[in-house]
């Protein structure tokens, strides 16, 4: 006699392992809150930029974007740092990475550029795609510095930087625009975080592989369970389109960072994370770059616009409810 009960059973374990992520696989989120150090109504009309005295619940998903669950955490590669802003306007996500520039400049190289770091249709035993997707996009080049210097390897998410890579706009209440750039620096508990920013070491890296593979996820979960709340300092880079215009440098390319000496940094907020997010909670989350608030827009827009397709129909083919 069949056993439907078995049966169902089964179906409901079946249903717990949903499509994995194409990119950003393995990764951890937590909770906290951000506060701002001044009204920026002066620069923006986004409320969550308003009040100093008002805390904005965030949620946090820090992740590398390559590595498959059961990977090593501090092996070389790009790490994703993605907020979000859940506002009284709705919620704003901000996508971010641990390193100041992308792989592409075009929208129209993205299923290139995936192909080549996850592998996908590759035959066994062929060589990774990688230095030949180099090779074809040589605006990738700028990427790769960064990349095989020590800042492509890392061991805790709590003292990694985050750049937003893409420029968006600010809109104040009298409808005037500025181009912004976003980043996340990382405060210790002793108010400053400058000398474990470097990353580390090619070897560490490789040793912390096989004997800590989980070492980032895990630095971040026991600093929160011991109260060390992890803290982040929000800057941004602002260019009216004047500045623009005459900067030199293409200032809407992803391929390009802004040079602090043009255009400096000013620390405009905080946030601190006091939670870990559930596995399944996790999972479920699906940041895009078109969650959008009233006072914020897109600058490169058409390279966004394919970004936020590409999030969002990733979201719905994981089955991603958030």
């Amino acid at each position: 006699m069949t056993d439907f009960l078995l049966l169902e059973k089964i179906s409901q374990l079946n249903s717990k392992n949903p499509k994995p992520r194409l990119l950003h696989q393995k990764g951890i989120a937590a909770g906290g809150v951000f506060s701002p150090y001044m009204p920026l109504s002066d620069y923006t009309s986004a409320d969550f930029l308003q009040d100093p005295q008002r805390e904005v619940p965030v949620i946090a998903r820090f992740s590398r974007l390559m590595g498959e669950k059961g990977s090593g955490d501090s092996l070389r590669d790009t790490r994703g740092f993605a907020v979000r802003f859940q506002t009284g306007q709705g919620s704003y996500d901000l996508l971010c990475h641990n390193l100041p520039c992308y792989y592409i400049r075009s929208p129209a190289q993205f299923p290139d550029m995936v192909r080549s770091l996850t592998g996908i249709n590759r035959t066994p035993g062929e060589d990774s795609g990688f230095w030949k997707f180099l090779s074809q996009n040589p605006e990738a080049v700028n990427l790769a510095m960064w990349l095989f210097s020590d800042k492509g390897t890392l061991k805790s998410y709590r003292f990694m930087e985050g750049y937003s890579v893409n420029t968006y706009q600010w809109i104040n209440s009298r409808g005037e625009t500025l181009y912004v750039r976003y980043k996340w620096s990382p405060l210790s508990e002793s108010g400053n975080g400058d000398e474990k920013r470097k990353g580390i070491s090619y070897q560490e890296a490789e040793f912390l592989a096989g004997f800590s593979p989980d070492c980032c996820i895990s630095d971040l979960a026991l600093a929160v369970e011991e109260k060390r709340f992890p803290a982040y300092e929000l800057e941004v880079q602002m260019m009216d389109r004047q500045q623009a215009e005459n900067c030199g440098f293409d200032f809407l390319s992803v391929t390009l960072y802004w040079p602090e000496e043009i255009c400096p940094s000013r620390k405009i907020g905080k946030m601190v994370l006091n939670s870990i997010l559930s596995a399944e909670e996790c999972e479920k989350l699906c940041f895009a770059p078109g969650n959008l608030v009233p006072g914020i827009e897109f600058g490169n827009r058409e390279f966004l616009e394919i970004m936020d397709f590409a999030h969002r129909d990733g979201g719905r083919q994981r089955g991603a409810s958030k």
